[in-house]
């Protein structure tokens, strides 16, 4: 059963995403020295005042202790942090899944601030804003030199406020005005959930938040009515979130009483974490893995491997076996919102097995260590292999949004159907727009990365024609990962 520790008022995370918290009481075994520590803050203060008097350059107070503290933090592990009020403020909205705004996703393409993607059924969407609109003004005022993080900060606001975006759409010569009112955005966890076929169901998690169990739930409810008695969850890419939302959704699919994952550490003891009730989906279940899939995601597949739940198809998960506590530090004055998020614990899949990759990160003066020799992450059962990519082409492409303008055109031009995959029409388009864009390569780069070309102007098109659902249904024929799943679910190899 779950355990938490007296004085502790904290959310345990598994991957970085915010959460409230409140004042942390370590027990009296762990207490450090007072001597030291307030011969070390004699030290830093000491430090800090002559760098602040006497360096050459006029220096910020505030830059200066973020600075040593981030320091102090970053000398533990990757994933001890300081949270500025900025930081704060945007994992807050991660962990909720909701915000007041307009619903867009932005970027800077080509020192401009762009539209990514407008979120289906948001203001934003229901304006006509559309991806590849360049942002050139907010409220009036220009957006040149602007970054993502101030952008954001001056789109959203208060539901039912408004705000006025001026944007340069390709293919028209006259800028439009949008005047948008902000309401409440949702960011799902399940972005797609349909049936395959008559008995295979495909459910798509990108995230682990605090309305998660909720939106699998009703997604599993939705695929059995359905007749589903197959499904493959599809958790690649999905970085984590919280460590509840993990456990709780493995609780759909292990029986009661069945251990999910331990958590130890120096503070916060031994925990260990079981399902607390029968399995709501007990057919056969496939699970897509790959690199991306972290934390949380690794917490789950660990339950569903170790518990013989489900098959594993993939390849090998990122890694990330610690634990996160987030501590509120509260509002300082003049200063805004800090929080601080700490490593407090490890965690270990039921078979007692630690997936952390900490240790193995410094392998050979930085080098990854080779797959042959790694024992972090999940290794899945059914291993895909990874397609190589030749050359430094797709890098370029990539980097320069190449895929992203071209899209943008493409589907100003074209009139997309629900069967469409760029064939060889789209991809002899595709070159001479490479070649009127100056780029030069060898024809062994374009036809050695060609799947690689046709997922990623897949990816793109499809993001501006369809909603999330649609694109994965859209995708499935194609997916290697889901059509190795349905293989193994009709031929069981």
């Amino acid at each position: 059963m779950k355990k938490f520790l007296p004085g502790w008022v904290t959310v345990l995370l598994a991957a970085g995403l915010l959460v409230i918290g409140g004042l942390m009481l370590l027990p009296s075994a762990t207490a450090y020295d007072a001597v030291s520590a307030n011969s070390s803050l004699e030290l830093f203060m000491d430090v800090f005042s002559r760098t602040s008097v006497t360096y050459v350059d006029s220096v910020d107070s505030q830059e200066l202790i973020e600075a040593a503290l981030r320091g102090m933090l970053g000398s533990l592990d990757p994933n001890s942090v300081l949270l500025n009020p900025d930081d704060y403020e945007n994992l807050r909205i991660q962990l909720s899944g909701s915000f007041e705004g307009v619903g867009i996703t932005i970027g800077i393409r080509h020192d401009w601030l762009t539209v990514i993607s407008p979120v289906e059924g948001t203001p934003a969407f229901r304006a006509g804003m559309k991806a590849g609109d360049r942002i050139v003004e907010i409220n009036g005022e220009s957006t040149d030199g602007i970054t993502t993080t101030e952008a954001v900060m001056q789109i959203r606001g208060p539901r039912g406020s408004t705000v006025d975006l001026t944007v340069v759409r390709p293919g028209l010569s006259d800028s439009l005005s949008f005047r948008i009112e902000r309401d409440v955005i949702d960011l799902p966890s399940v972005n797609a959930a349909f049936m395959i076929d008559e008995e295979t169901g495909y459910l798509r998690l990108s995230r682990f938040g605090e309305e998660t169990a909720k939106e699998v739930q009703n997604a599993l409810q939705e695929l059995g009515g359905q007749g589903a008695e197959n499904l493959i969850l599809d958790i690649r890419g999905n970085a984590g979130g919280l460590f509840s939302a993990a456990v709780e959704v493995a609780d759909f699919f292990l029986p009661a009483g069945t251990l999910v994952v331990s958590t130890r550490g120096n503070a916060v003891g031994e925990d260990n974490y079981y399902t607390s009730k029968s399995a709501m989906f007990s057919g056969l279940i496939v699970l897509l893995v790959d690199g991306g899939s972290a934390s949380s995601s690794e917490i789950l597949a660990g339950a569903l491997q170790d518990n013989g739940a489900a098959v594993l198809i993939g390849s090998r998960t990122y890694g990330k076996g610690s634990v996160q506590t987030l501590m509120d530090l509260g509002e300082f004055p003049n200063l805004g919102h800090y929080g601080v998020k700490l490593t407090t614990a490890r965690y270990y899949t039921p078979s007692g097995s630690s997936i952390d990759r900490t240790l193995e990160d410094d392998y050979m003066n930085g080098e990854e260590l080779p797959d042959s020799l790694a024992t972090w992450g999940i290794v899945p059962d059914i291993e895909l292999e990874s397609r190589e990519l030749s050359g430094s082409l797709p890098a370029e492409l990539y980097l320069g949004s190449v895929f992203f303008n071209f899209a943008t055109d493409y589907v100003l031009e074209h009139d997309i159907q629900e069967d469409f995959w760029p064939d060889s029409t789209a991809l002899l388009g595709f070159r001479q727009y490479l070649v009127d864009q100056g780029f030069e390569w060898e024809e062994g780069e374009f036809t050695d990365n060609i799947s690689y070309i046709e997922n990623a102007l897949f990816a793109e098109i499809a993001a501006r024609v369809w909603d999330r659902e649609m694109y994965y249904r859209m995708m499935t024929p194609h997916d290697e990962g889901i059509q190795r799943a349905l293989q193994y679910i009709r031929e069981g190899v």
